[in-house]
């Protein structure tokens, strides 16, 4: 039994469709590609500029290498003579050791002084 014609026209016709569908789409994409591919320089450009511009504020603010008590120079906002007081507790161990090495030194003075004849 053979086939209609109609049938295969209407095949070959809906297969068409599909084969266009599937070209606008691919000439869609590949717009699109080239749109960002024309676009990436720029980006990249904007990207290296700003890494640039926070690691020249990262160097600016970073403090140098080597410190005099805790001045900072030009590039500081701190105040030279403020300086942070220690906390509670360094300060009693601070107290603590003051006070057990002034008993060691009056030890040894009453020691030697009981010494001297």
């Amino acid at each position: 039994m053979a086939r209609p014609t109609p049938a295969r026209a209407s095949k070959l016709t809906a297969e068409e469709r599909n084969l266009e569908k599937e070209a606008d789409e691919l000439r869609r994409k590949e717009k699109e590609l080239e749109r960002q591919l024309k676009m990436l320089p720029a980006k990249l450009e904007a990207r290296r500029s700003k890494e640039k511009e926070l690691a020249r504020l990262r160097a600016h603010t970073a403090s140098p290498a080597i410190s005099l008590n805790g001045a900072r120079g030009a590039r500081s906002q701190k105040l030279a003579g403020k300086r942070r007081p220690l906390p509670v507790r360094e300060l009693q161990n601070a107290r603590i050791k003051f006070l057990v090495l002034c008993l060691i030194l009056t030890t040894i003075g009453f020691l030697l002084w009981r010494a001297l004849p």
